[in-house]
């Protein structure tokens, strides 16, 4: 199947007005080949309603979702309502879909529901989208997912399944000087994301920044409590945009992962921000990242085994600072990231339906 000229229905787990993920950007990329997106945001109380987006072809639906208790029904009832849903949806937006490409299994779940004439994508890039995966993918005529753990899960309900990594997002960074920021030491560490996750390892990260006062440490995302960021060389740069982020890592030496991998192994696999870290070229001192242990293994990241061994390594890192930000090692980073751009994705999924439209065939 060529993606070119479709009428796509996007469900989406996030709504257009979060900060853009993976959905947002396929959805926009889909329109750059001539694709018209809807975007369908998660159920909530409002009337069923088309509206337009900064972005030309890319429109979102607002809908209240479905009765309480649907995944109690018969499935013949579920499907029932579902492909009402789906009809309902045709209606107001005055087209036929020629393809539903669902990242969120909590609606929609029963893709056979909806009509043969359509193709049906499940796309799982988060280990806890995980409601109703086993119809989900069951019913899907193509599954992709972002880390083998997801591929490994949806191999038990369908045979058409793929890796598909995340995709990485180039954007012209907006002037954002770290040196502006009361900092004083030469070597700048970074961290951006959900400084409220669950998943981040404090206690080694407060390990590392008691142990290198000669480094500075900055934070850039939500955060509630700031216990965490306390001390003369940590510095809080709040929530930063797309643009400032891409300043921001461009302007740091060294790049921060540090989650609790030893307890959530498959949940941290493939980190969303991986990609854009990699992106900058600069090096990135991980703990255990499954899905780049390849990189790791040709010295482009810098990963720990085990949580207790991360302090060591960052010190090893940072006296090697030189090497592993030379030209050659830079630049390598920034090839794989460019190599899994949006629109590389979107060419690798063609290929995959093109060749499962071949197998239907037989």
């Amino acid at each position: 199947m060529i993606l070119k000229g479709k009428n796509i229905l996007l469900i989406s787990p996030e709504p257009w007005d979060h900060i853009f993920v993976s959905k947002h950007h396929y959805a926009i990329h889909l329109t750059r080949r001539e694709n018209l997106v809807y975007f369908l945001n998660p159920p909530r109380e409002s009337p069923l309603r088309v509206s337009e987006t900064e972005f030309d072809s890319v429109y979102t639906i607002d809908y209240n979702g479905f009765i309480k208790g649907l995944r109690y029904l018969p499935r013949v009832l579920r499907k029932y309502f579902e492909l009402l849903m789906f009809r309902r949806l045709e209606r107001i937006c005055g087209l036929k879909f020629d393809i539903v490409w669902a990242f969120d299994n909590s609606v929609f779940y029963d893709l056979d529901a909806l009509p043969d004439r359509t193709l049906k994508i499940c796309h799982t890039v988060d280990l806890n989208q995980n409601f109703n995966i086993d119809r989900a993918a069951s019913s899907a005529d193509c599954c992709f997912g972002s880390s083998r753990y997801i591929t490994d899960v949806l191999s038990v309900f369908n045979r058409n399944v793929y890796f598909i990594n995340h995709g990485f997002n180039k954007v012209k960074p907006e002037d954002l000087s770290l040196s502006a920021h009361p900092g004083k030491n030469n070597i700048k560490c970074l961290y951006a994301g959900n400084l409220n996750s669950k998943y981040l390892d404090w206690s080694t990260l407060n390990k590392v920044i008691k142990e290198n006062r000669n480094i500075d440490f900055l934070f850039a995302g939500n955060i509630r409590n700031s216990d965490n960021l306390q001390g003369a060389n940590i510095f809080y740069l709040n929530k930063l945009n797309a643009a400032e982020l891409q300043s921001a890592y461009d302007k740091a030496d060294v790049l921060l992962l540090c989650y609790k991998a030893d307890e959530f192994p498959e949940q941290l696999s493939n980190p969303h921000k991986m990609m854009e870290y990699i992106g900058s070229g600069k090096v990135i001192i991980a703990t255990k990242t499954v899905e780049y242990e390849h990189l790791a293994e040709s010295n482009l990241i810098a990963m720990s085994n085990k949580n207790a061994e991360y302090p060591t390594l960052f010190k090893r890192v940072i006296d090697e600072i030189d090497v592993w930000n030379s030209t050659d090692k830079m630049t390598a980073r920034m090839d794989y990231a460019y190599d899994n751009t949006y629109e590389k994705q979107l060419h690798r999924i063609e290929k995959i339906l093109s060749k499962i439209e071949i197998d239907k065939s037989e």
